[in-house]
């Protein structure tokens, strides 16, 4: 119990709680069911861990004169993540889908045509 409580301390964990609990804020406002909620607190703790890194010199440039502690910084970031973190992933997985399926549909096309390039 020890370990957890100092590991709760920790820079790392500050930013995965405020990612969680910027997943919960984003749950909470959407009023979506228990299962989305549960996702986006765990895709804002992931995002947060992930990502908060790259959030980090752009809070510290807006807000490091009003945000004096470089831990709580660290924690507003994953917070910022967590938030996001679920709009960015889905973001992201949509164009990689979106992709594959326009490859497969090309490939299916030039199957379709003996391998020929389709002209329109």
């Amino acid at each position: 119990m020890h370990d957890f409580l100092t590991w709760l301390s920790a820079g790392k964990s500050q930013a995965v709680i405020g990612g969680a609990l910027g997943g919960l804020v984003r749950w909470l406002s959407l009023r979506t069911n228990l299962t989305d909620g549960i996702i986006a607190i765990v895709v804002g703790a992931i995002c947060a861990v992930y990502l908060g890194p790259l959030a980090q010199p752009i809070i510290n440039v807006v807000l490091g004169q009003i945000v004096l502690d470089a831990d709580a910084r660290q924690s507003l970031a994953g917070f910022i993540i967590g938030l996001g973190g679920i709009s960015v992933s889905g973001t992201v997985m949509d164009y990689w889908a979106s992709r594959r399926r326009r490859a497969s549909k090309e490939d299916d096309d030039a199957d379709d045509d003996g391998g020929a390039p389709k002209h329109e």
